[in-house]
């Protein structure tokens, strides 16, 4: 990899020398970004941006990263090694742990990056998206370095998909009303606050409110303007509501007296993954507490409401092939009354070769050479697991892309496959799961 820092704009249009969707998997590398070339998929990468982490967490990268900020605070990688600050990182801990590449926020200081520059290492930064298309790019991008032009921006782009179709499948849950709901969130009891033109401050569409906060609106006329909106709800930054309700300058609030001020994480706001999702979620939670909300990961529960409806397609097409056949069975046996008693009897016996073929079993395939330590579990990409994904489809367990990437789709096949032969239901690909998945008495779903 080439060693450089660049700055990746990530508006439309600002990605270099993009791959047709149509290429080939072997030219997956080098995916080019603006002015710098990753040359090959990092096996070791450092996340610094705390943003960038809910993305590589959303794409199922977590087994990549070996290093995070103390600012990463996911709770899927809270067992990964810290290196200091995303602003002011330890560069020993950073070389520790020979990082491929190091993801970091567009505002980290100059001098820092010239340090990171200097000892050789590959830092891309990236600017906040500002708005859900800039998100898609965001994830595309991120899904390229990581894991080629094609397979990776796929993997991105479709994750942002889920992320948005989610948030729509959230805004439905909301009751209709004419009444104007507004809304803000803010940073400090000094009224700084999220504005209306960023994806999360544009959050609060999706709750059928209206964000105050306009963008545009000069620092010193800010508060003003937000007092004269006043706002039914108030959202705070975590230790700012006690400030607020108790200051001079709110009490007039129509939020602060009807004690409509509620505290949720800055972190949820300034995140570009999944955490836009938790945030939609507890601010739904709060303002419309009839509404249920299941309490699974809305963005699981999304794919597997699309996983359950391919599964119900899927049941319907072999339910109309069943009530096919049993007519034509109906069929055969009125004129089998009407023939012969040789004409049955031979009749009986193609039907009973019929059975038999019908009854044969699973033939193996022998596409994969399994070893005793091959292992598959979700975020892994491989094109071993693309072979993986051709059995279970072959079986009935699969009927999606096969793209080489263990996210939750495959996961679900291989949990069903596992359940169907008296397996351990763990989800992943160990040595007794694909030695089975792959012989003649693996068990065909249905």
């Amino acid at each position: 990899m080439f060693k450089k820092i660049v700055a990746l704009a990530l508006a439309a249009g600002m990605v270099l020398s993009a791959t047709a969707c149509n290429s080939s998997r072997s030219e997956e590398y080098p995916v080019k970004l603006a002015n710098i070339t990753i040359s090959k998929a990092p096996d070791r990468v450092i996340v610094l941006s705390d943003s960038i982490a809910d993305i590589l967490v959303s794409c199922g990268f977590i087994k990549k990263i070996e290093g995070r900020s103390d600012e990463c605070t996911q709770e899927e990688i809270s067992g990964v090694k810290t290196v200091g600050s995303k602003l002011k990182p330890d560069l020993e801990k950073i070389s520790a742990l020979s990082p491929d590449v190091i993801f970091a926020d567009s505002d980290m200081p100059k001098e820092q990056l010239t340090k990171l520059n200097e000892s050789g290492f590959t830092v891309i930064t990236f600017v906040p998206a500002t708005s859900m298309s800039g998100i898609s790019d965001l994830f595309g991008n991120v899904g390229a370095v990581m894991a080629g032009e094609t397979t990776g921006r796929e993997i991105g782009e479709e994750r942002a998909e889920t992320l948005s179709v989610t948030m729509d499948d959230l805004q439905r849950l909301i009751p209709e009303s004419k009444v104007l709901v507004t809304a803000c969130y803010l940073y400090d009891e000094k009224g700084t606050s999220l504005k209306d033109d960023t994806p999360s401050g544009k959050l609060f569409e999706y709750l059928n409110a209206v964000n105050v906060c306009k963008a545009g609106v000069a620092d010193d006329e800010a508060f003003n303007a937000l007092k004269l909106a006043n706002p039914q709800y108030i959202f705070c930054d975590i230790g700012v509501k006690d400030k607020i309700m108790k200051s001079e300058l709110f009490k007039d609030f129509s939020a602060v007296k009807n004690k409509q001020v509620y505290e949720l994480s800055s972190e949820l706001f300034s995140r570009q993954g999944n955490s836009l999702v938790e945030a939609l979620t507890d601010m739904i939670e709060i303002m419309y507490p009839s509404v249920s909300i299941n309490p699974e990961d809305p963005i699981k529960r999304t794919e597997s409401s699309k996983a359950e409806t391919s599964k119900a397609e899927t049941s319907k097409a072999e339910t109309s092939k069943a009530e096919t056949s049993k007519a034509e069975t109906s069929k055969a046996e009125t004129s089998k009354a009407e023939t012969s008693k040789a004409e049955t009897s031979k009749a009986e016996t193609s039907k009973a070769e019929t059975s038999k073929a019908t009854t044969s079993k699973v033939k193996a395939d022998t596409s994969l050479k399994i070893t005793k330590d091959m292992f598959f579990e979700f975020g892994d990409i491989k094109d071993d697991i693309k072979k993986v994904q051709n059995r279970l489809e072959a079986l009935g367990y699969f009927n999606e892309e096969k793209s080489g990437y263990y996210g939750e789709v495959t996961q679900k096949a291989v949990k069903a496959f596992q359940k169907a032969n008296k397996l351990t239901q763990s989800g992943n690909c160990d040595y007794k799961t694909l030695t089975l998945m792959f012989s003649a008495k693996a068990k065909a779903a249905g």
